[in-house]
């Protein structure tokens, strides 16, 4: 058995030896196919197949909260019902919050930086199966109650807090001493002392709309009151671990009971008819990914069968010519299942050569991949072929040899071998004559044109969404974050105040036109912490709390800079900055449209939800409306979004501004100057994250653009292959009609005549196959419908325009043997057997 493989491998890798430019066609359309599907497995297996890099990661959930009343699916949780979790059920092993925001390292020898903090209660690490290299993990008793009063005064008497530091921060601010253990350092002008360092590959996987970046600098603790916030104010990301044996499901029932009954308790909850979700924590930090991932291995699939198709076409012809060979073969004592053997042989070095071509061309495009990837692909950076991509690899050549070698094999065999000794032929011409081969064309054709629709949509998505109106100019305006020590600008006034300062001294730079700064910044993430409540004076509460609106804390100029329209009013000016200046807002036309409908709102009273940081409880303001703006995009491109409230920065002085400057000058050489006049006024004051306005909106359409550029380019190798499967057919069928097409000419056909006819057969097959990929993709690119924008999936200039261009590329492929048929000497034609 041994002998007789090693034979049919000698033999076959001897034939492919002959003949090179068989081989190598037949090779690298096979590594075109097998590597795109592993590009994309190797994408797949490591964003939605691998398991996080957490102990027992099947254990781990996230909880939400789903406030049904007011539409909002997913919203974060309040520190009083993070405490009734650990308090009220028995189905969980723990519970651990989280949040981020950005904050400031100074001292230690180095420029001011900076950098993103995490805060966890003290069991995260340990929820999560995470030991640190170097020192200890937190430990309960490291917390401390937070006295909010202590906010309220510029020189708040607090003990020392306590922090872990990622490996890159300690690497590269502190050199990797390991004596670091034990210092105190400054973070957001707070003494904390550190107690640990975190593992190299240690990241935070969390979905995109936790707020929470996966490289986290540095680790403090929240307060041990967190129980005593506001409960209608969510602020933290929650993670869980189930006890053993108990499902998501049975975890999901506990959950729906208490959340019961604190409707029944708390009036909050009542009003939105809240709702606590469990989910897998695997499952939800992929899920906005798989979508994409799924559609892209659906294109890659379809590759591989058009390259399987086409290469079964190829061996088709060829088996056709081996019909002496096989039938000498079969004389001398070859069984048909013997005959079969060699062939799937013959096809398993083909594949096997495809394969490893296959594995660099991966490589490669993993690379490239990589680089178009958008922001929100979870572990991108881990994407690499390891042991389970090359097991897919072998699987899936295997299964290629399979597809494109068995149908030329069983044909090889199939009739009358002891009559093929006495012809010459196989084949008896013509389409009629080439059904499998003429099926395979129609197969190609067909799939073909399904990748040419997604692609079509694809193109028109990001047409709309390049034409889309943010509500905002961004061009020539530059971004930048100028964080504050939280301790040294603790009361709104103070950070209010540097901020208005700053403001002026950017505002005279040369080359500057207006200066403004917004929390947070349109389409750069973050807003799950500015939702909040509104309504008019007198509404119900269960009125007002249904209400919900996007807030953004703006300096005076905001607008300007990013010339957002006035409608009505005016905007925000430098006196509503002030302190005790908490009575002003803009609203936008969406919101005003609601509430008001076509009256003028300018000098109407709005209450509006205020986070009062003295007392971390929520309360609602009275606000006089001063104007109303145009709408502004600010998750999204591809959606409208929710009503905008802006008011001024002291309002919410506690998030991180983002400074925006209009200029006239290059952006690169306004970098020195911030930093010049941000260290006049506080050297310890870091600017960070300059960017360009226009670079946000390009990330905005990272995603359509990502999918535009690989399923185009498998849909251009698509329709490469089908071409080439169809003028190979055409071009057979051609050589097969030699005689009939010299007896035509002889009784008076006109080369024109004999063009009408080969190029006819090859439009019949073209239409075919047209028809069939158009049910298909009526049927499949709903797919991708959650990825376009201002496009429907039975888009019906793309329905139209992508058979056309296909039906046009055939014809080019039927044209040019049908023309080399119609040259044909009859004499020459007449002679052949």
């Amino acid at each position: 058995m041994i002998a007789a493989v090693l034979r049919d491998l000698k033999y076959a890798i001897r034939t492919f030896a002959r003949h090179p430019l068989f081989t190598g066609v037949i090779v690298v359309t096979l590594a075109l196919g097998i590597g795109s599907n592993v590009a994309i497995f190797s994408v797949a297996n490591a964003v939605l197949f691998r398991p996080l890099p957490y102990e027992n990661p099947e254990a781990l959930a996230l909880v939400w909260t789903r406030l049904p009343a007011t539409n909002v699916d997913r919203s974060l949780v309040s520190g009083p019902d993070f405490q009734d979790y650990q308090t009220e059920t028995t189905r969980f092993e723990g519970f651990a919050g989280a949040a981020a925001i950005a904050g400031t390292l100074t001292g230690e020898g180095g420029p001011a930086e900076q950098i993103m903090n995490g805060y966890t209660t003290w069991n995260l690490f340990g929820l999560l199966g995470i030991t640190p290299v170097v020192g200890r993990d937190f430990a309960e008793e490291d917390a401390f109650a937070v006295d909010p009063s202590a906010f309220g005064s510029p020189n708040p008497d607090l003990p020392p807090g306590k922090v872990m530091l990622s490996y890159t921060l300690w690497q590269r601010r502190f050199g990797g001493d390991r004596g670091i253990v034990g210092r105190t350092i400054q973070m957001d002008g707070w003494g904390s002392i550190v107690v640990g360092v975190l593992p190299p590959d240690f990241r935070i996987h969390l979905p995109a709309d936790a707020g929470m970046p996966t490289n986290i600098d540095a680790w403090g603790m929240m307060p041990s009151n967190i129980g005593e916030f506001a409960r209608d104010a969510p602020w933290m990301t929650v993670v869980t671990r189930l006890k053993a044996g108990v499902t998501v499901e049975q975890a999901q029932q506990e959950m729906d009971a208490l959340a019961a009954r604190l409707r029944e308790v708390h009036q909050f909850h009542a009003s939105q008819n809240m709702q606590i979700v469990v989910n897998g924590m695997h499952r939800d930090v992929v899920n906005h990914a798989r979508p994409a991932l799924l559609a892209l291995t659906g294109a890659v699939g379809f590759v591989l069968l058009i390259a399987c198709a086409n290469i079964a076409n190829l061996l088709l012809v060829r088996a056709s010519g081996r019909s002496r060979e096989i039938a000498v073969r079969a004389a001398i004592g070859s069984g048909r299942g013997r005959i079969i053997a060699q062939m799937l042989t013959e096809s398993l070095v083909l594949a096997t050569a495809g394969g490893l071509l296959g594995v660099l061309l991966a490589w490669q495009g993993i690379r490239l991949i990589t680089a178009l990837s958008p922001g929100n692909l979870p572990r991108i950076e881990s994407v690499s072929i390891d042991a389970r991509a090359l097991a897919f690899t072998a699987g899936l050549t295997f299964l290629a040899a399979i597809l494109f070698g068995l149908a030329p094999a069983l044909r090889a065999v199939s009739g009358n071998l002891a009559k093929a000794l006495r012809e010459r032929g196989g084949d008896t011409g013509g389409v009629r004559g080439n059904k499998l081969r003429t099926g395979l064309a129609v197969m190609e054709i067909a799939l073909s044109l399904v990748l040419l629709i997604g692609a079509g949509l694809m193109v028109r998505s990001f047409a709309g969404i390049q034409k889309v109106e943010p509500g905002f100019d961004a061009r020539n305006v530059v971004t930048f974050n100028a964080p504050l020590q939280f301790i040294r600008y603790l009361t709104p006034e103070s950070r209010a105040n540097f901020v208005n300062q700053l403001g002026d001294r950017l505002a005279a730079i040369p080359g500057v036109e207006s200066v403004g700064g917004v929390a947070p910044l349109p389409l750069a993430g973050g807003d799950q912490y500015s939702i909040g409540s509104y309504g008019r004076v007198g509404d119900p509460d269960d009125v007002y709390q249904a209400q919900k609106a996007d807030f953004k804390a703006v300096l005076p100029g905001y607008f300007e800079a990013m010339r957002i329209r006035l409608v009505s009013g005016r905007t925000l000016i430098r006196s509503d900055n002030q302190a005790g200046a908490l009575d002003v807002a803009v609203i936008d036309q969406k919101l005003a449209t609601r509430l008001f409908g076509d009256e003028d709102p300018v000098g109407s009273q709005l209450l509006v939800d205020h986070f009062n940081v003295t007392t971390f409880s929520l309360e609602r303001l009275p606000v006089q409306i001063v104007g109303v703006v145009a709408n502004v995009r600010s998750a999204s491109l591809s959606e409208d979004g929710r009503e905008t409230i802006y008011v001024p920065y002291i309002f919410s002085s506690f998030l991180p501004i983002t400074y925006v400057v209009r200029t006239a000058a290059d952006p690169a050489s306004l970098l020195t100057q911030v930093r010049t006049e941000a260290a006049a006024m506080d050297p310890d004051v870091p600017v960070a994250g300059l960017a360009t306005l226009e670079s946000y909106v390009s990330n905005a359409m990272a995603q359509t653009r990502f999918l535009l550029a690989l399923i185009g380019t498998f849909a251009g190798l698509a329709l490469v292959l089908a071409s080439i499967g169809l003028y190979g057919v055409i071009s057979y069928s051609a050589r097969q009609r030699t005689r009939e097409i010299g007896v035509r000419v002889t009784f008076g056909a006109t080369g024109r005549d004999v063009l009408r006819l080969i190029l006819g057969q090859g439009m019949i097959v073209a239409l075919i196959g047209v028809g069939v990929g158009l049910v298909a993709a009526l049927a499949l690119t709903r797919v991708v419908q959650s990825f376009l924008v201002g496009v429907s999936a039975t888009d019906a200039i793309t329905f139209a325009g992508m058979p056309a261009l296909l039906i046009a590329v055939a014809a080019i492929a039927a044209y040019l043997p049908a023309r080399r048929a119609s040259a044909i000497d009859p004499v020459v034609a007449l002679r052949e057997e």
